[in-house]
């Protein structure tokens, strides 16, 4: 307890009154004096409280007012300047697709022409990438990899087992050549993470039998490592920049989420000593590949705050947002979930820096779809190349492209003419220069509208 809050202890034990008026003298002033120190104390204590109270808000995801930052808008202002003759009059809709070349009969050329943001998957998808670019796409195409999860044969508990060295994983993680898994990492155990049993901890993707293991972003050794399998991709698959998945801000997933998790982490006992070794690995990968290289990354974890991923922003040209406005696959987001999000994507994108919004859910859902749309367009900027959008499923491995006509409706709205606002308790809304969006989450609509 704060000594200051302690009441005073009575009057002090040297006064020793004499008479009967000295004694109720000394007793008013006692009690005035009481009173005035209380009165000072209960002014102080308003005082402290009222300077912390805002951060005090915001260190839990407990409670909705952690969510969001008070002292910043919901609707966090455009990018001052934002607009060139090139994109002045066009719509900041754009649309993403990644991990993989589509499953679906979708052509390189369908990609090229709707797509304003692409990721593929290390070698394997080169020949696809070239296919885009001879269809026409100018954009970057970025390559999908794994920060801290590696896949290799197993699982083994610790490197005294026999390996596999003869064990050929995917291209989609820093390990992407036969045997590397045991002629480089086997042998290091301070380069895994552990549960509270001491055992590498492991995952298995979708039941998949292929096994990932959790890598330590602190460990000097598999830095390194990760920092020379980086350069060898920008200079050898030559894509035009890198992006991350499942870059951790907290231990979540370690601790609840994979094939052996224990609710324990040896390396790391609190979420702040995790996020700054995360924050060093990633400078590292800044400073290994160059400010001229884009850095993506999909940030996972963390919860929904407002400044979730600041901790991570000095060092990544873009986010995703996998479950953008809605939950995954079904159910909505509360309230105060919804507008954190919003307010993270207004910051995020006010910052210069790019972002996909991803909306989860069925194909035929049309409602969902919409509302996620209108979500994404209450925040978009740019000319469909800073914020892109997919309305998609994860568990269909992103390998088909859903189409609908509210994407062409959203190209037709012209550029944003102000920031999105609340027009009424629940009842979002930004203008364009031909229409509006609008969310309506009482009723969880999301409305576009193009004037005639």
């Amino acid at each position: 307890m704060n000594s200051e809050a302690t009441p005073p202890n009575g009057v002090p034990a040297f006064v020793q009154p004499t008479s009967h008026r000295i004694h109720l003298l000394i007793a008013s002033g006692a009690l005035l004096l009481i009173l005035a120190i209380t009165l000072g104390l209960l002014l102080t204590r308003f005082d402290w409280l009222s300077r912390v109270a805002p951060s005090v808000a915001n260190v839990s995801d407990g409670s909705p007012q952690s969510l969001i930052m008070h002292d910043t808008p919901i609707c966090v202002p455009t990018v001052a300047g934002g607009a060139t003759a090139a994109n002045a009059n066009q719509s900041p809709f754009g649309l993403a697709w990644f991990h993989k070349p589509p499953q679906d009969g979708t052509t390189a050329e369908q990609v090229a022409a709707q797509s304003s943001y692409i990721h593929l998957t290390g070698a394997a998808d080169i020949p696809f990438r070239d296919e885009l670019r001879s269809a026409g796409y100018k954009g970057p195409i970025l390559t999908y990899t794994g920060m801290n999860s590696i896949e290799g044969p197993g699982p083994y508990a610790d490197g005294s087992q026999p390996c596999d060295a003869n064990y050929t994983p995917h291209d989609n993680q820093l390990a992407f050549f036969k045997g590397d898994f045991c002629t480089y990492v086997n042998g290091h155990e301070s380069w895994f993470l552990h549960n509270g049993a001491g055992q590498r901890l492991v995952d298995d993707y979708f039941g998949s039998g292929r096994i990932t293991y959790m890598m330590n972003p602190a460990d000097p050794g598999w830095r390194a490592f990760a920092m020379q399998r980086l350069t060898y991709i920008k200079d050898v698959w030559f894509y035009d920049g890198v992006w991350l998945d499942n870059v951790d801000l907290d231990l979540t997933r370690m601790t609840s989420e994979l094939k052996n998790s224990d609710g324990k982490v040896q390396e790391y006992s609190t979420d702040a000593a995790w996020k700054q070794a995360s924050a060093g690995w990633l400078a590292d990968a800044r400073k290994t590949l160059g400010d001229n290289y884009p850095v993506w990354a999909n940030l996972v974890g963390g919860g929904l705050r407002a400044d979730a991923w600041d901790a991570y922003a000095p060092y990544l040209d873009g986010a995703m947002d996998e479950s953008f406005a809605v939950k995954w696959l079904d159910g909505w987001r509360s309230t105060e979930q919804w507008q954190a999000q919003i307010q993270r994507a207004g910051r995020w994108l006010a910052a210069g820096k790019g972002l996909v919004m991803v909306g989860q859910g069925a194909q035929d859902d049309t409602d969902r779809m919409r509302l996620s749309l209108a979500s994404y367009l209450l925040v978009a900027q740019g000319d469909g190349t800073q914020s892109a959008f997919r309305y998609t499923r994860y568990d269909t491995y992103y390998e088909q492209m859903w189409l609908y006509p509210e994407y062409d409706t959203a190209r037709q709205l012209g550029a944003p003419t102000g920031t999105c606002s609340e027009v009424s308790p629940g009842l979002w809304r930004r203008d364009f220069q031909r229409g509006y969006v609008q969310v309506d989450l009482s009723t969880h609509r999301g409305s576009l509208v193009v004037r005639p």
